[in-house]
């Protein structure tokens, strides 16, 4: 079985905005083609079929928090290569190359602001910094920012967008899993708030931290489970309708508190914020 590995490994280019703004861009659900400025000023919301596209990390820190309000904390946090891991290609020179490519220390950007004029603690998930996985450094980040949280007595908001643990830390991406749900449950013992917002993908331990929120909120079109239906194919031979990981059939069956299109997210997040900050009044 042959999972992690491929013989003819395929990089994709990244696309600079440059690039885009001269392209048009084919909705890979509709097919239909849309002008780069279209597709941007709605939300990168395809507007022939509502298709959801990716959202790139710093727009999702946009989107969700007040203007010019996000200050970002514990960035500093550097990627490990314990295992110097090496599949053909040398984890340490991905590291490298996909931080310059990126401007990011990690997947996972963590910081302070506010949505609508309420503070919070907020982490974001990048998928294009190695597939948003789960590794030391995110780990890491993730645990200070409900230390953080804690301590000022501020909700969390965490965005999720993963393919589950970067194999490439083995052993050390796994154990960010437990830690985690151990900050997580101080945290919550302590009447702290956590609203987690899963979008298009997450996958494998990213979707069991996801799901511990006292609120859980997906995007349309997004994909949540376990592994893959690709990965599901190789490791088992099984093939499985991609419609029992798509978010709105775990709404259907009561895993999720709300499927949302993108551009109600932050208006969903600020009723719920705005609640729990006047608890003592109700």
């Amino acid at each position: 079985m042959d999972i992690f590995k491929r013989k003819n490994r395929i990089y994709v280019p990244v696309i600079t905005e440059e690039i885009a703004k001269e392209t048009l861009i084919r909705c890979s659900s509709c097919g239909r083609l849309i002008n780069y400025k279209d597709l941007k000023n709605n939300l990168n919301v395809c507007p022939y079929c509502g298709h959801h596209f990716r959202m790139s990390i710093q727009e999702r820190i946009n989107l969700l928090t007040d203007t010019d309000t996000f200050k970002a904390i514990n960035s500093d946090i550097e990627p490990l290569d314990v295992l110097n891991f090496y599949d053909g290609a040398y984890y340490k020179n991905q590291l490298a190359k996909v931080r310059q490519e990126t401007g990011f220390n990690s997947a996972l950007i963590t910081g302070k602001a506010k949505i609508d004029g309420v503070d919070v603690a907020i982490g974001a998930f990048s998928f294009e910094f190695i597939g948003g996985s789960l590794g030391f450094t995110e780990g890491e980040k993730i645990v200070k920012l409900f230390t953080y949280a804690k301590k000022n007595q501020l909700p969390v908001v965490v965005k999720f967008s993963s393919g589950g643990e970067r194999i490439q830390e083995g052993v050390f991406s796994m154990l960010q899993i437990v830690r985690i749900i151990q900050a997580v449950d101080v945290f919550k013992e302590d009447g702290g708030l956590f609203i987690s917002i899963l979008t298009n993908p997450v996958y494998g331990g990213a979707s069991a931290i996801g799901m511990l929120g006292q609120f859980v909120f997906a995007e349309k079109d997004a994909m949540i489970g376990l592994t893959s239906p690709r990965i599901t194919q190789l490791a088992f031979g099984m093939n499985f309708s991609r419609e029992l990981q798509s978010a709105e059939k775990l709404l259907e069956n009561g895993f999720l508190d709300g499927v949302f299109e993108r551009k109600d997210l932050k208006s969903t997040i600020s009723k719920v914020l705005k609640i729990y900050t006047n608890r003592s009044l109700i």
